[in-house]
């Protein structure tokens, strides 16, 4: 795609203009802006950003920017490509209109709107806008931006004011109908995630939920399991080196999915044996809460040389991803790679990475504590960790030899 030409007055300064921007989900979490093609009267589809291309799923939203009394302002539009580039036109037209001294004609409904009568789309935009520019993780903006799009898709009424107990009823009857049953997981939990969503969204703007938790619908809890010796032998049975070291990688540190994308040959210590997650200026990434762990994870030995032929095959230094894609960038879906390898293996289940950490939470719970886990997984309170954790599986010869002793008193004649 050609650079766009800016307009430029006679004497060759610049002129002041109104740029329309996306910004887009480029997987490092940044969500950088880039300039949006207009052709035909509408925006073009896909955008192109560095020689990427970034389909509407991609696009979290588009933008006009333009300066306004010596500061630059950046005005939601919407995600909508429609919409936008509609509220883009009448945007441009009274820019023009105010440098010529005359006074704007296209005033948002929802900006002439009263306090009292706030227009809840205009309010979604805005939360939107500003959960980006907090800097969220990726995933968290994504879950954001679907589930209060989801609501709105229910909500018959324009103001956040109004929002009732009949419109969260309503919200539920919806989700039920039109969300899709997911294989795994539980129905229930899904509903109350996206209601702990709209909650939080709500109250951005100084509304509670009328539907107070105790109505919503019941959590399915379910006891936390984790992969059995056995099952860890067979996926490494049918690994390559490569895999292996991922495997090993997951189990020997218990990371989160971004943790384990986003780790460098320099998080870990060779000399001390020892590993922790550090932030990643570089990739605009930073640790869960902005806090690496308390205590380096101590790493077994066999781990530690696995590593370091790793890195002796692969040429690496010290600032290279230890798994990275095939861009040399962080890989935010490594848990594809042991799902793989266990489809190769014929073995039945989901293979997820929380169960990765589970396994590694229970056995470091086993040998050193559930306080060590906890500091290990790097959870804040005792409590999450203890929801993590695994009990432990008997092996069959063992859980006969626990039911002939419990019951050797009885007489069977």
């Amino acid at each position: 795609m050609l650079p766009i030409p800016l307009p430029v007055d006679r004497i060759g300064f610049m002129k002041p203009r109104v740029s329309l921007l996306a910004r887009v989900n480029d997987g490092t979490g940044a969500f950088p802006f880039s300039s949006v093609e207009i052709k035909r009267r509408a925006i073009v589809l896909p955008v192109e950003r560095q020689g990427r291309f970034f389909s509407l799923p991609d696009i979290v939203g588009f933008y006009a920017r333009y300066p306004s009394n010596g500061k630059r302002v950046v005005e939601p539009l919407g995600k909508d490509p429609v919409s936008a580039y509609t509220r883009f036109l009448q945007i441009e037209q009274d820019f023009t209109r105010v440098r010529a001294g005359l006074l704007p004609i296209n005033i948002p409904p929802e900006k002439a709107a009263s306090k009292s009568s706030r227009n809840i789309t205009f309010c979604a935009r805005e939360f939107k806008a500003e959960i980006v520019s907090r800097g969220l993780k990726s995933r968290a903006i994504e879950t954001y931006i679907d589930n209060i799009d989801d609501f709105l898709s229910s909500y018959q009424k324009e103001s956040i004011d109004d929002v009732d107990r009949k419109d969260m009823i309503r919200f539920l009857d919806w989700m039920k109908v039109n969300l899709k049953r997911r294989k795994h997981g539980s129905a229930n939990n899904t509903y109350r995630n996206k209601l702990k969503d709209v909650t939080v969204f709500l109250k951005h703007f100084g509304v509670e939920n009328p539907l107070p938790r105790k109505e919503w619908p019941k959590a399915t809890k379910k006891n936390p399991d984790k992969y059995s010796i056995q099952t860890v032998n067979q996926l490494l049975a049918a690994a390559t080196e490569e895999e292996k070291d991922l495997i090993h990688f997951f189990l020997n540190t218990g990371f989160r999915d971004e943790e384990a994308a986003y780790c460098k040959y320099s998080d870990i210590n060779f000399h001390n044996g020892a590993i922790n997650v550090h932030d990643k200026p570089e990739f605009k990434w930073s640790v869960k809460d902005h806090e690496q762990r308390a205590q380096d994870i101590v790493l077994q030995s066999r781990f530690i040389r696995r590593m370091k032929a790793r890195r002796e095959r692969h040429e690496a230094s010290g600032a290279d991803l230890v798994f990275p894609n095939s861009l040399g960038k962080p890989d935010m879906h490594l848990i594809r790679i042991p799902q793989r390898v266990a489809k190769r293996a014929g073995i039945e289940g989901r293979i997820t990475l929380h169960k990765f950490r589970r396994t590694f939470g229970t056995m470091v719970a086993k040998q050193y504590g559930i306080e060590q886990a906890r500091i290990w997984l790097g959870h804040s309170d005792i409590a999450t960790t203890q929801r993590y954790l695994a009990a432990d599986e008997m092996t069959t010869e063992q859980s006969r030899t626990a039911a002939d002793s419990m019951f050797a008193e009885v007489n069977d004649d």
